[in-house]
């Protein structure tokens, strides 16, 4: 099928690109191809996170020589405080203390008043200071266990100050990482799709508060659907390149700015997604006359077909372990959610109710949910829902919220809304895990579409 040059509506029941499939005839499978129907297993897991009360003390710069260097060095203490505070895995205790309070508790190396941070019902206390060195600025982070009045972290950082939001976050996630056990999510990045020109849309991404933007292709053409591969390196996306031929995959390697084809044949080849586990590459590919779901293994270029339905199946994602894959289908009419085995047996429906799109299976240590956008009372909403099918939670009500993603501790949700620039006009928001502390990227943050959370990765 050949996509045409035409004038899309603003709000579609699918993507831009599956609107294009509903007028294909979709192919017969061969009877040997139907799906039998299996037992289901479900795992019960806990979405409780212990919350370590934590303190955030005052960080001096000890030599004269940075004395210019003040205000930067106290902006890197606020940023550290705002991404421990973001983490979900912090009571901070800065919040019931006034700076005056924190300046006055001792915490100078060798001489911290452990007494008086243990009184302010503090578990931990992260301080530091800013000093010169060989390589120039540079921070010493320390880290106390104030019930054993031991120290259990320390590290000397190097400080760019023209890269003061990069040293933040990778203070602040060895902070998480030796507090909790748990990698922290402030190094991570969010990919998305920003439109630059009418027609013409690219793949950015940012720091996974919003700063930090950066366009990654300039392709000119329409880029949609940005999908990380499991080390952060690449980044899948589908893309016309000219108008008058169907989509492809394509992925560009983040080191060198390199666009290849991942794959492309008759037909519209969309919505990859990597597996964690094994580097397993799904997506949907109409190359057989009618939408189905295939994978490739890593540096394989002749698809493995794992669907052969009657209706169209799309939007493939893969569980935590790899061995069993969401997808949404029209195989029941309206467009639902659907969970096969990773060799396409064992079918089982998740939804029932309205419409379902974009499945996106939680990461561990959780892998107990599953995001949706789900139509509810015409409009569509972010919801969860568990992979046994129990539970279905609408997490978003203001606008329409769509296209969520998974943070790669499975605590927090990346999600594009127009609550705030109308219908259609669309900005990337987070969220809490359950629905809480909906927010936009940052103050600065305009437009942006399709959002996907980079996994863990050591920028």
């Amino acid at each position: 099928m050949k996509l045409n040059k035409c004038v899309l509506p603003a709000r579609l029941l699918l993507s831009v690109l599956i609107t294009c499939l509903i007028s294909q005839s979709p192919a017969q499978a061969p009877q040997s191809s139907s799906l039998p129907g299996g037992e289901v297993h479900t795992r019960i897991t806990t979405s409780r996170v212990h919350r370590y009360k934590v303190a955030v003390a005052s960080m001096p710069a000890e030599s004269a020589t940075l004395a210019d260097s003040v205000e930067a060095t106290r902006r890197l203490r606020d940023l550290v405080v705002a991404d421990l505070d973001f983490s979900l895995r912090f009571d901070l205790i800065n919040r019931r203390l006034d700076e005056l309070s924190v300046a006055a508790l001792g915490s100078a190396k060798g001489a911290v008043d452990f007494k008086g941070w243990q009184a302010t019902g503090a578990e931990y206390l992260v301080t530091g200071s800013f000093f010169d060195s060989e390589r120039g600025a540079a921070a010493e982070i320390r880290v106390y266990d104030l019930s054993l009045a031991d120290l259990v972290f320390i590290k000397t950082y190097t400080v760019d100050f023209a890269r003061l939001r990069r040293i933040a976050h990778k203070i602040s996630d060895d902070v998480v990482l030796n507090v909790t056990g748990e990698r922290g999510v402030a190094s991570t990045r969010v990919a998305f799709i920003r439109e630059v020109a009418q027609g013409i849309s690219e793949v950015f991404i940012c720091d996974y508060d919003g700063y930090g933007v950066q366009r990654i292709t300039t392709e000119n053409n329409i880029a949609k659907l940005p999908s990380w591969n499991p080390n952060g390196t690449r980044i899948a996306f589908t893309a016309f390149k000219d108008l008058s031929t169907d989509p492809d995959l394509y992925a560009l390697d983040l080191p060198t700015g390199r666009v290849s084809v991942l794959y492309a044949a008759q037909g519209v080849d969309m919505a990859a997604n990597w597996c964690e586990r094994n580097g397993f590459l799904a997506f949907s590919s109409g190359v057989s006359g009618n939408q189905e779901i295939y994978f490739l293994r890593p540096g394989e270029t002749r698809p493995n077909q794992l669907t052969y339905s009657y209706a169209m199946d799309f939007e493939p994602s893969w569980s935590p372990g790899g061995d069993e894959m969401a997808f949404t289908s029209t195989r029941a009419g309206n467009p639902h959610i659907f969970i096969m085995g990773a060799d396409g047996l064992n079918v089982r429906r998740l939804t029932f109710e309205s419409r379902n799109t974009t499945p996106r299976w939680r990461p561990l240590p959780y892998g107990d949910k599953i995001l949706v956008t789900s139509e509810i009372r015409g409009i569509f909403q972010t919801a969860i829902i568990d992979t046994n099918g129990d539970n279905f939670i609408q997490l978003t009500t203001d606008g329409e919220n769509r296209d969520a993603s998974w943070s790669p501790d499975g605590l927090h949700i990346v999600f594009a809304s127009d609550r705030r620039g109308g219908r259609g006009r669309f900005e990337i928001w987070t969220m809490d895990w359950d629905g809480n502390s909906q927010r936009p990227l940052a103050s600065s943050f305009t437009g942006g579409k399709e959002p996907r959370w980079s996994p863990y990765v050591d920028w």
